[in-house]
């Protein structure tokens, strides 16, 4: 569970989001009975329509000005959390599962929220700071439950595939390693054809990136394979997974979306973590000040 002071920040902090209404960008509200927010002024343009125009601007300054809108949306937020067999190494479930929060936190103060396993259970969706104690009880049971988990692409491509059509847009902040022999792409293309907005929140560990040199028994966790690895494979193993790192970024930005590392601190205590999470989160544009 976050700490006060965690809590504190967070409360002035918004995601970030094309799906998200405060960061949709302008946009004239033209639709009857819509609900809408007043955003900001702009020069009157041709075809503009005169009930727009705030005429005691022109009366204070000569100046047509056009009033500017921002319609409401029905705005859902999908925070899915990896709980494969890799995330166990490094410190990585308890960082994600402290990123979760935090993201959860924020999303739920202005969206419908929805918490998702790589193992195919979710939480009830809520909203509000009453639905949030339920959300991180969800979230303190995620590394338990690693043993059905799918992989990082396969449960991606699930997810979007049997996402219900919804009105309106949705954000879907995905945390993982991303850890899988598979392109992404798929997973992508299926969250995209869903019309989703997405952020992949790859977390890595320090031993993932820069693994110690030496003669070395590799255990792949997922297939439990076993290799001899001396300071040769381990240089190669090293440039291989910054390569993989650089190659998950690409897909994410060609396919409209936003990828953000996130190294987990080596022995660092949960109110450190946070503190760290919360800093690259803002540091990236993933949240923003209200």
């Amino acid at each position: 569970m976050l700490t006060a002071r965690s809590r504190a920040l967070l409360d002035r902090y918004a995601l970030a989001s094309r799906a998200l209404s405060r960061e949709s960008g302008e946009r004239m509200a033209s639709e009857p009975g819509q609900s809408v927010e007043f955003h900001d002024f702009r020069s009157y343009q041709f075809g503009d329509e005169l009930r727009y125009v705030d005429w005691r601007v022109y009366a204070r300054t000569g100046r047509l000005m056009t009033r500017l809108y921002q319609a409401e949306r029905a705005i859902r937020l999908h925070v899915l959390l990896d709980t494969s067999a890799s995330m166990g190494l490094g410190g990585k479930a308890r960082y994600a599962r402290l990123v979760a929060e935090l993201l959860a936190y924020v999303g739920q103060r202005d969206a419908p929220t929805q918490l998702h396993l790589f193992d195919g259970s979710a939480s009830r969706r809520g909203q509000g700071l009453a639905a949030v104690g339920e959300s991180w009880r969800f979230l303190e049971q995620a590394e338990t439950l690693r043993g059905d988990a799918a992989a990082p692409v396969s449960a991606l491509k699930r997810f979007a595939l049997e996402l219900p059509p919804v009105r309106g847009a949705a954000l879907v902040l995905a945390v993982s390693d991303f850890l899988e022999d598979a392109p992404l792409q798929a997973a992508l293309a299926a969250l995209r054809a869903r019309g989703l907005d997405a952020s992949l929140l790859q977390v890595m560990s320090e031993g993932d990136l820069e693994p110690e040199e030496g003669q070395l028994e590799l255990v792949d966790v997922e297939s439990g394979d076993r290799l001899l690895a001396g300071p040769q494979e381990v240089k190669a193993y090293r440039e291989e997974v910054h390569a993989f790192v650089r190659r998950t970024r690409a897909a994410a930005v060609r396919a409209g979306f936003r990828h953000l590392l996130l190294t987990v601190p080596v022995g660092a205590a949960d109110a450190e973590l946070e503190r760290h999470a919360f800093a690259a989160l803002v540091r990236e544009g993933v949240l923003v000040r209200r």
